[in-house]
């Protein structure tokens, strides 16, 4: 999954980052709401961590702004307000969250995990299909409740086509769901880390394959 982390405290910024990563996930950084805007328009986010407190426009009229256009991204508010009324606004412009500052580092983490989930796909916190697991919390893989030992990048790739089973993904949306911006990554590392994954499940007899759509992408069935 891939996190847009809108906060113009760059040491903040990147301790947030950090532990999105650890947590296998891509995050990138925008300092202020102009930056936030072009880097949606550039890639496709799965969740927004907003501050209020940005330096070029206040983060109540960023929220309206992106409900303003169907953007059904979820939205987790930062702020050091004090005010209940300030979040109660970002609650009822379209925010889905919110957390005060100073915070915990894992409750931020286990809010993002909340917002992230899709009811349809989830039993607590697995993701599964067939007798393929994958605990999105602890990033355990199991098979028949079996751990099964997979990468930080195999894991998200295979979350990723979890999240989207039966669909068609390409692999540019994989890349930009998993790697943040400014990682350096050979051409080729999609489709290897795929093609060990898809060894991975068939040596535990999953009941669920990767199938390779040869010039278009990836889907799990």
């Amino acid at each position: 999954m891939r996190i847009l982390i809108t906060e113009d405290n760059r040491q903040l910024a990147e301790f947030i980052q950090q532990a999105i990563d650890q947590d296998g996930h891509a995050a990138d950084i925008a300092n202020d709401a102009s930056q936030l805007f072009s880097l949606m328009d550039s890639w496709q986010y799965d969740a927004i961590i907003l501050d209020l407190g940005l330096p070029d426009q206040d983060g109540l009229d960023v929220i309206r702004a992106i409900r303003q256009t169907k953007n059904p991204i979820p939205i987790l508010i930062l702020t050091a307000r004090g005010s209940v009324d300030d979040r109660i606004k970002g609650l009822d412009l379209g925010a889905d969250d919110y957390l005060n500052k100073p915070f915990a580092i894992d409750e931020l983490k286990a809010r993002l995990r909340a917002l992230l989930r899709r009811p349809s796909s989830y039993t607590g916190n697995l993701l599964i299909q067939g007798n393929l697991a994958l605990d999105t919390k602890s990033r355990r893989v199991m098979i028949d409740e079996q751990n099964l030992t997979m990468g930080k990048t195999e894991v998200a790739i295979l979350e990723y086509l979890l999240r989207n089973a039966g669909l068609t993904v390409g692999k540019d949306a994989l890349y930009d769901a998993i790697y943040s911006l400014g990682f350096e990554v050979t051409d080729n590392a999609i489709q290897v880390a795929v093609h060990r994954i898809r060894k991975k499940l068939e040596s535990c007899n999953a009941s669920s394959t990767i199938k390779t759509l040869r010039g278009i992408g990836y889907i799990l069935t």
